[in-house]
């Protein structure tokens, strides 16, 4: 049984390399990533890594990697980019590090696709904010009692989110620590939405937490307003 996902194949054909220089980059700050160029001979070499984040049509990748399928508790993740890099699809391993690798990649503006029944369950979206020094146990303390005062846990969390520009924050620890995905959210997205003004308008935006948290709630539904822990702001929706 693959337990951790230590090693990324960056696939693609050589006419491509350069594109792929961010996502190569980006993945190599988590994992071992190794950028491997297409030939028809490939996929059994391939299957040696935890995941191949491909940068080719699917029906190439899925013709070339299915006779070397075994089972979905060894077998690579798959993720597929599309040609303008805006998505990246889960086809293969979505619970074995596919949806986890994917949601990494949200954060240089490839959006995940995922269709695992757990991403689109019940669960509540976490809005942070926080200033620029604040550590990652400050920032999961504040959580805690936030969660705490709507009689939730960490198991109720689905995805947290922030502003953009924190991107090499405290806050990425806390969404490894957590194991939920992590958004941030354009400042032009969350001034758009029907928000009470804050000290955050000081740095451009409206309501850093509230705004965050609506974003990525189902039901549009906030279950806690913003609470100040601190240098952290945390609002809960549904």
């Amino acid at each position: 049984m693959r337990v951790d996902l230590t090693s990324i194949a960056v696939l693609c054909f050589e006419k491509d390399k350069e594109k792929l220089s961010e996502v190569v980059a980006h993945l190599s700050k988590r994992w071992n990533t190794k950028l491997v160029f297409y030939d028809r001979k490939i996929w059994e070499t391939l299957m040696r890594f935890d995941c191949i984040v491909a940068y080719l049509a699917s029906g190439i990748v899925i013709r070339g990697i299915s006779e070397f399928l075994r089972s979905k508790w060894i077998d690579p993740a798959v993720i597929v980019i599309d040609k303008p890099m805006k998505h990246a699809v889960v086809l293969l391993g979505g619970h074995h590090g596919g949806n986890e690798v994917a949601q990494h990649l949200s954060q240089i503006g490839i959006e995940a696709v995922i269709t695992t029944a757990m991403e689109f369950g019940e669960g509540v979206a976490v809005g942070i904010g926080f200033r620029k020094n604040t550590t990652a146990k400050e920032i999961l303390e504040a959580i805690s009692k936030a969660l705490n005062e709507c009689g939730l846990s960490f198991e109720d969390v689905r995805v947290i989110a922030t502003v953009e520009g924190k991107e090499n924050s405290e806050i990425v620890k806390v969404a490894d620590a957590i194991k939920r995905p992590l958004f941030f959210v354009k400042k032009e997205d969350l001034n758009r939405m029907d928000l009470e003004e804050t000290k955050a308008k000081l740095i451009g935006v409206k309501n850093v937490a509230e705004g965050c948290a609506l974003k990525f709630s189902r039901l549009g539904e906030l279950l806690l307003k913003k609470r100040v822990y601190g240098g952290v702001t945390v609002a809960i929706a549904r």
